[in-house]
């Protein structure tokens, strides 16, 4: 069974519940088919930037309305992850996201996303789930120290507290005063970086932010010194390569620098990122790694022990 480390909850809805609930809100026509929203929401193709993608979310935001809604997509994504083949699987989501158009509180929110992933683990008791908390830093830094508060309150209900969203508009120095406590609490840091943004926007996710992990962190390669660094401590990437694909942070997937990194003695992981968006399942990345990155069977073998190894659940 694989372990994944880097899937956003929020928005991992099933294609056909995301319609279903669009179509109920009155946000796609009736007659609309399955097949067709696919071929009309699903991107198949790169877009001019990871923000031009991360504006394609705002679906997601209106249809998560409902604590049952909510309850509902954390237990069929337990199935969907089950089904691909995952034993272990890190969920996050940004409570700040969710709530944006519904107006439900993180409370409400939290619970509701607990609920129905305990519906799902009761289906398949092998399994194991655990929640990561996103802070958005595309709202700012003062909204980013809510999240950490809001995670700290609740810190026995999470793994672990991420931060996500523009690296470009928001580097991770522009966060340290959020992050602080988060780390005087120990708590098990991952933070994008090196996805969009360069390698020193990783230097500072370890060095200011306290990262333990990187997600995608793809753009390391740049620096040997960095590479250096992972290496020797063990700071394991969390890479999505459709994700970097359709997001222009790399031109094709043979120049992709999983490969790369892993034989250089990175810990590199492989993850789906925004499976509902990016039209892709964790065997499907997998495959990928092997035909169109080139990684061979006992390297894909090394990232299912690294993604083992670097998770959050114990």
């Amino acid at each position: 069974m694989n372990t994944e480390l880097h899937r956003h909850l929020d928005v991992s809805l099933r294609l056909s519940t995301l319609l279903e609930l669009a179509q109920k809100k009155g946000l796609e026509a009736q007659s609309t088919s399955l097949e067709a929203f696919r071929e009309k929401f699903v991107i198949h193709k790169p877009l001019d930037s990871l923000d031009a993608v991360l504006n394609e979310f705002t679906l997601f935001q209106k249809v998560l309305d409902r604590p049952e809604i909510i309850e509902r997509v954390g237990s069929e994504v337990i199935e969907d992850c089950w089904a691909e083949g995952t034993g272990t699987v890190e969920l996050r989501f940004s409570p700040l996201f969710v709530g944006e158009f519904s107006k439900l509180s993180w409370d409400e929110i939290l619970g509701s996303f607990e609920r129905g992933i305990q519906r799902g683990l009761a289906r398949h008791p092998e399994m194991k789930a655990g929640l990561i908390c996103i802070a958005s830093r595309n709202y700012g830094p003062e909204e980013v120290g809510r999240t950490v508060e809001f995670f700290l309150a609740n810190q026995t209900r999470f793994i672990g507290i991420d931060l996500a969203g523009s690296e470009d508009s928001f580097p991770c120095r522009v966060f340290v005063e959020s992050f602080r406590q988060a780390e005087l609490a120990h708590a098990n840091i991952t933070i994008h970086a090196g996805e969009s943004g360069g390698p020193e926007n990783v230097w500072e996710a370890i060095e200011l932010l306290g990262a333990k992990r990187i997600g995608h962190g793809i753009r390391s390669i740049e620096d040997p010194a960095l590479v250096r660094k992972l290496r020797e401590k063990r700071i394991c990437l969390e890479v999505c390569p459709t994700s970097n694909w359709l997001t222009r942070c790399v031109s094709s997937f043979q120049d992709h620098p999983l490969g790369q990194l892993l034989r250089e003695g990175v810990p590199v992981s492989i993850n789906t990122d925004d499976p509902a968006i990016f039209g892709t399942t964790l065997p499907q990345e997998f495959e990928i790694a092997w035909k169109q990155i080139g990684l061979s069977n006992s390297e894909l073998a090394q990232c299912r022990k690294y993604a083992e190894q670097a998770s959050f659940i114990r």
